[in-house]
């Protein structure tokens, strides 16, 4: 079982964590990603994205639901679920035709749809610290019978 959990001082340093992450991220990877508004959950995927070899800039989907980026060694694609309200909404806007691309899969705000996952998946959650307003605790673990 993966378990992990880092401490970030910057923006940058979120970015960093994320990036060497995902270097070692398999095709088809699924990641959650819960936080507060603001906590950093935008600029961690912005950091996967680079680790994977995307230069584009990564933008929270929060009306488009998911944005897609496909430039780099692995496609990743980006999902805001705040504004659904169940599973079958993902389901309806295609994701298992995402799932069945090989990329990774980031879903931000998955509190509301984790429970009905049934693929393993990595869980992150970042939380802000009280001693600075850019710190931060990245917690990772792995949510499957093996890895």
């Amino acid at each position: 079982m993966f378990k992990k959990v880092y401490f970030s001082g910057s923006y940058e340093e979120t970015r960093k964590i994320a990036s060497e992450f995902a270097k070692n991220l398999l095709p088809g990877t699924i990641l959650t990603l819960d936080g507060d508004l603001g906590a950093g959950k935008t600029a961690f995927t912005g950091g996967l994205a680079k680790g994977l070899g995307i230069e584009s800039c990564v933008t929270s989907p929060t009306f488009t639901i998911v944005n897609e980026y496909r430039s780099g060694a692995l496609p990743l694609f980006h999902f805001d679920v705040y504004r659904l309200e169940s599973m079958d909404d993902l389901y309806d806007i295609g994701w298992e035709d995402y799932i069945a691309q090989g990329g990774i899969c980031v879903v931000e705000w998955a509190d509301i749809v984790r429970d009905e996952l049934d693929l393993p998946y990595y869980e992150i959650r970042i939380k802000k610290l009280a001693e600075n307003e850019d710190a931060r605790q990245i917690s990772i673990e792995y949510k499957g019978e093996t890895q």
